[in-house]
């Protein structure tokens, strides 16, 4: 009989212990490349710190034009509440963004379907190759029909998805975008094509402010002039058929903000309603939704672009990419370190003459 030796004796025993090792590495190469994509598209999980303040910064030259290149953190002076602080972090333009690109589906834009989703479908282009973008349809429901993604095909996979419905769950739909499609870490916007007259869902506008300004995210509108449209619905007889009607939540917050002495009851039903009284509702609830857009869109140093004709929305898209194409970001560690959920002011200075920044006028402070 042959004897083995003892180093091959050991040999074999060590590559018999390997074989389990080997086989799991080989299952984990083989996976399924479509499942490989799906984790690179979710991006890495990202740990928020809850204290770092984040801002973006938009810089024009005395002529306007953004685009300004070769700045760095030595060239920005922060302040919060009088302040200064001292920048920890600073990114250049190139640096990419997470973008909720939100898209009002009601009855309000049932003739321009195909006109919205081709300005959509521009705009993504314009954006950079590397910018994750996720698309968030409502109208009285809300869907998010892409995460977050570079993904071209699946973009246009998910504005192929968008779909007429009634109503506008405008509040709510922020939230999600907020909560789901942005629950990420780094640059973050939120664009939205909507005339921001809410009228379903839970939230109310109280409700959407702190969240979207403890977000981090600059919020850009394309404001909708749906007012002659809507009001020409409301003012049609119950019996008809094509007629719109305010919905419970439109009432009730009417009788809130203009009505100090008046009585819910009398404003419960719609088809009750005088035509002038019809009017006049529908010219206020704009011009809450008006202000409102303007509050969000200045507290997070976004812009709110007026669209009188969808044949506009091109271009506004257009200069939305533009202006997050050349914006650089600066964060900081304040020095209130409290968490009591205050406002805090906001103030950006460039040191270079002849330059001009804007960013967001403030921020809330975490609440413990």
């Amino acid at each position: 009989m042959r004897i083995v030796p003892r180093f091959y004796h050991a040999l074999i025993l060590s590559t018999l212990l390997l074989l389990p090792v080997l086989h799991c590495l080989y299952r984990v190469s083989a996976q399924d490349p479509e499942k490989q994509e799906q984790k690179e598209e979710q991006g890495p999980t990202i740990k928020l710190d809850t204290d770092l303040v984040s801002v973006d910064i938009s810089v024009t030259d005395r002529k306007g034009n953004r685009g300004v290149s070769g700045l760095t953190a030595a060239d920005f002076t922060v302040y919060e509440d009088g302040v200064r602080q001292r920048i920890s972090n600073f990114s250049t333009a190139d640096v990419p963004y997470s973008l909720a690109l939100m898209i009002d589906t009601s009855a309000s834009t049932r003739d321009e379907l195909e006109l919205i989703k081709r300005a959509a479908r521009r705009f993504i282009d314009d954006l950079r190759l590397a910018d994750r973008i996720s698309v968030v349809q409502f109208n009285k429901e809300i869907e998010i029909t892409s995460p977050l993604t570079s993904n071209r095909t699946r973009l246009e996979d998910a504005l192929g998805k968008l779909k007429l419905g009634s109503g506008t769950a405008f509040y709510d739909a922020m939230l999600r975008s907020i909560n789901e499609a942005l629950k990420v870490g780094g640059r973050k916007a939120i664009v939205a094509l909507t005339d921001g007259v809410d009228s379903f869902g839970s939230a109310t506008f109280e409700q959407l402010m702190p969240e979207i300004e403890k977000a981090g995210a600059s919020v850009y509108f394309l404001e909708l002039n749906t007012e002659s449209f809507t009001e020409a619905g409301m003012v049609r007889d119950c019996s008809d058929r094509e007629h719109f009607r305010f919905s419970k939540k439109q009432l009730l917050k009417y009788v809130k903000e203009y009505l100090q002495s008046g009585d819910e009851g009398d404003y419960e039903n719609h088809c009750s309603l005088s035509s002038l009284e019809r009017i006049q509702i529908n010219n206020r609830l704009f011009q809450s939704a008006r202000r409102e857009l303007r509050e969000i869109a200045k507290r997070t140093g976004g812009r709110v672009y007026q669209i009188k004709d969808l044949s506009n929305l091109e271009p506004a898209y257009k200069q939305i990419a533009a202006e997050l194409g050349t914006q650089y970001s600066l964060a900081y560690y304040p020095t209130n370190d409290k968490h009591d959920g205050k406002w805090r002011t906001l103030r950006v200075e460039i040191k270079r003459p002849g330059f001009a920044v804007q960013s967001k006028p403030g921020y809330r402070a975490p609440q413990d």
